[in-house]
């Protein structure tokens, strides 16, 4: 049995409602509203939450990422993952599991 709080592939991604955010600088800025907590993002992760502001695969969101930037695909995949675990778990994000997986 796999960890089931980590994001699969074909699990569907999307920001969650109890945020806002704003670019400033080329960078994201997060205001999570029930905590009041910020957060702030990196170009990168400013891409992924841009990615997020609709409802994606973790592929879509990885094939993106590849495309745009010089990165292996696999180190991609491992560092969205992390990054999307981490959004998740302070209720950036919310995951939608695949119906089809087990």
């Amino acid at each position: 049995m796999g960890r089931s709080n980590s994001t699969s592939d074909t699990a569907t991604v999307v920001a969650a409602p109890e945020q806002i955010s704003t670019t400033l600088d080329e960078e994201e800025v997060i205001l999570h509203l029930d905590s009041n907590t910020y957060f702030g993002l990196n170009e990168v992760g400013t891409r992924i939450w841009e990615l997020v502001q609709e409802p994606r695969t973790v592929a879509e969101v990885c094939d993106a990422i590849v495309t745009e930037y010089d990165v292996d695909p696999a180190r991609c995949e491992s560092d969205v993952r992390v990054f999307l675990d981490r959004l998740a778990e302070a209720d950036l994000i919310e995951r939608h599991p695949d119906a089809c997986q087990s």
